[in-house]
């Protein structure tokens, strides 16, 4: 979200404010005056001035959701004294409890900026105080009463922004110091809900620290933010008054209309769509390098990738001639690739949308963003287009029904909750249609938006596809407990090949797309079946694995997730087991079967097995049980190797050691 983006929308209420119609025909931008209502000469010229801003607009996704006919009563503002506590948003109360849990730094919206020029500190500070007497969100803080979260507004006055001096010559003090500033933890129930901290660099730069929390803001919040900062501090400098208008509302005031509207029939139409949708609906299993830990990590990484200017072009022509939306041809090949790595047919993807239909909410700073579940069936190996059509619709239904927020949708749903992973979806996709916020000029300073290194992440796996002049650029946030860079890289890598091969030929079905370049599939098949090595012929694997454990007996041999054997663990545990075995009869040429999990035990009991002259069989517990029994039966066993918990599964046929 920018100041464009900002623009356009003030441009589209005004329009239709006036009685004038914007529109699309085709790939033209067209507008129409109802009938007498005077022409504003100027207002014209606003809307040809923007006009690639606009039609950017109009074709994307978030267009198309203010094409969406949904009648809202308007948002008022409410008498506070009618109410003992004001609530909080649905939205802001799942983030809270989230912080009452474990915090919320990863919920941190931190921003950078470099000033250059001769800067006012004091008119800078003041200019900060007045966003905060303007938008009660961020002086917002969060109590509890009577069991329940309720928030409570404070006055602006004591807000101050923290001064220090950067590190001299010093790279990584500086960095670290902006690191540090980004994820110092709020209170939320004593802190404003926006830091400051402005660095000074020189006399003539400064770096500007700006982090809000996110249960007081979004991404749009950030593009409000920097508007009226820009506003601010230059009628300062010009000795002026700001050209801000009132705001209609405060947060506090949608909270309170949020509770009233989402309730009765409206909240059942929502909830039951959403169950309808959602339900049954899979954790995704991607691939990992890591074991998943037991509690979500929030650690993350981040990369970036480009797509050059021809095929963006052709996946934007590709879009239009299907009827659907950048946005949507994207997201359906992220799930053919998602789909390609898990195995999995069923696949749901999280989706942000601004939450915001109302002209009443768009020129407020706090958390009206919501996270749509867009869930897609990839079976009967469908074609590209075919893939893509599903997701339009899908995709349109979900806007229809944006209204209940996440953490409602997940009460819907009835999803079991797994601290190790989000729930409904594990990946988020999204598409920024609007360019990048290029400098801003405060009178003779400056601003200039800085990459931040933000070492967290919310999700197993984050696209964040943006379109540039040169083509489009991918962005990836990935939880380093999962993924290893290179994974990332790699995955990256067929993500861009899919689209080349789909939109050379969107025909093709999606079981049937080569993935692998050359490299990789000579790799495959090639490099990682030259398996020969040398090795004595003259040794058995007994007398091998017997002459490393007297060569190494306190190295490790063989480990699982909950604990680990020496070589000379493993070759006395085996010794014992060989023994107990011969003396049961096992002799040469004798067959065990070994009805174990894959762990420690199995390794011990496969060496015994051995040792003690005997061949063993493997039995995969999770097998059906006619054939269980069929292997058993087969080898005519009189003795099998097992645990208690399997003792049913091979009933009192066969023995049990």
């Amino acid at each position: 979200m920018n100041n464009t983006f900002i623009e356009v929308i003030s441009i589209l209420n005004t329009a239709k404010k006036e009685g004038i119609s914007i529109f699309m025909d085709g790939d033209k931008l067209k507008f129409k005056v109802e009938k007498n209502k005077a022409l504003d000469k100027l207002f014209i010229e606003k809307i040809r001035e923007h006009k690639l801003a606009i039609i950017e607009f109009l074709s994307s996704d978030e267009g198309n959701v203010r094409k969406i006919d949904v009648q809202y009563k308007k948002i008022k503002s409410f008498n506070r004294e009618d109410y003992k506590t004001i609530p909080l948003s649905f939205s802001q109360e799942r983030l809270w409890f989230i912080d009452q849990l474990q915090g919320s730094s990863h919920y941190h919206l931190p921003a950078v900026f470099r000033l250059q020029g001769a800067l006012d500190v004091e008119g800078l500070q003041a200019s900060f105080r007045q966003i905060l007497e303007r938008h009660e969100s961020l002086r917002t803080v969060f109590l509890q009463e009577e069991g329940e979260a309720c928030q409570q507004i404070m006055d602006a006055a004591h807000w101050q922004m923290g001064y220090s001096e950067a590190p001299a010559q010093d790279g990584a003090s500086l960095r670290a110091l902006v690191a540090g500033a980004a994820v110092q933890p709020f209170d939320l129930s004593k802190d404003y809900m926006l830091r400051v901290e402005l660095i000074r660099l020189s006399a003539q730069e400064h770096l500007l620290v700006v982090v809000q929390h996110h249960i007081a803001s979004d991404g749009w919040s950030i593009s409000v933010l920097v508007g009226e900062l820009t506003e601010l501090y230059k009628a300062r400098q010009e000795n002026r008054e700001p050209a801000l208008l009132p705001l209609p509302i405060q947060y506090a005031d949608y909270a309170l209309w949020q509770r009233e509207y989402l309730q009765g029939e409206v909240l059942e139409e929502q909830r039951q769509y959403w169950k309808q949708q959602l339900s049954g609906v899979e954790a995704l299993q991607l691939p990992t390098d890591y074991v998943r830990p037991p509690e979500q990590s929030t650690r993350g990484g981040r990369l970036s990738f480009s797509l050059d200017k021809e095929l963006s072009l052709k996946l934007e022509q590709f879009s239009n001639q299907q009827g659907a939306t950048l946005f949507m041809s994207l997201l359906s090949a992220f799930k053919v690739l998602l789909y390609r790595y898990s195995g999995q047919e069923d696949i749901c993807v999280g989706s942000p949308i601004a939450g915001r239909l109302q002209p009443e909410v768009e020129p407020l700073i706090g958390f009206f963003v919501n996270t749509l579940a867009l869930r897609s069936d990839l079976s009967g190996n469908k074609s590209f287009k075919e893939l893509v059509e599903q997701v339009k619709e899908t995709t349109l239904e979900a806007y229809k029904h944006q209204d209940l927020p996440f953490e409602k949708v997940v009460e819907a749903v009835g999803v079991a909750r797994d601290r190790s992973r989000t729930p409904l979806f594990q990946v988020v996709f999204t598409l920024d249609n609007m360019p990048e916020m290029s400098q801003v000029q405060l009178g003779d300073l400056t601003l200039t938006a800085e990459n931040l290194e933000n070492a967290t992440t919310k999700f197993d796996l984050i696209l964040s596809v943006s379109k540039h002049a040169t083509g489009m650029r991918l962005n990836v946030e990935y939880c380093t407990d999962l993924f290893a860079e290179a994974t990332v890289v790699r995955m990256m890598e067929h993500y861009q090949r899919l689209l080349s091969q789909l939109i050379e030929d969107p025909a093709i079905k999606i079981d049937e797309l080569p993935l692998l370049n050359d490299q990789e599939e000579k790799q495959l098949t090639e490099g990682y079946n030259n398996t020969a090595a040398a090795y004595p012929q003259d040794k058995t694997l007994v007398e091998l694995f017997s002459a490393q454990a007297a060569k190494t007996p306190d190295a490790v041999a063989v480990a699982d997730a909950a604990a680990s054997l020496t070589y000379q663990e493993l070759d006395e545990r085996s010794n014992q087991l060989a023994h107990y075995l011969q003396s049961r009869g096992v002799t040469a040429e004798t067959l065990v079967p070994l009805c174990l999990d894959r762990s420690l035990e199995l390794v011990v009991a496969q060496l015994g097995v051995l040792k003690a002259g005997g061949a063993y069989v493997p039995i995969d517990p999770s097998y059906p049980r006619q054939r269980i029994h069929y292997m058993l039966q087969d080898t005519a066993a009189h003795l099998v190797l097992s645990a208690s918990a399997y003792e049913e599964l091979l009933e009192t046929e066969t023995a049990s050691g």
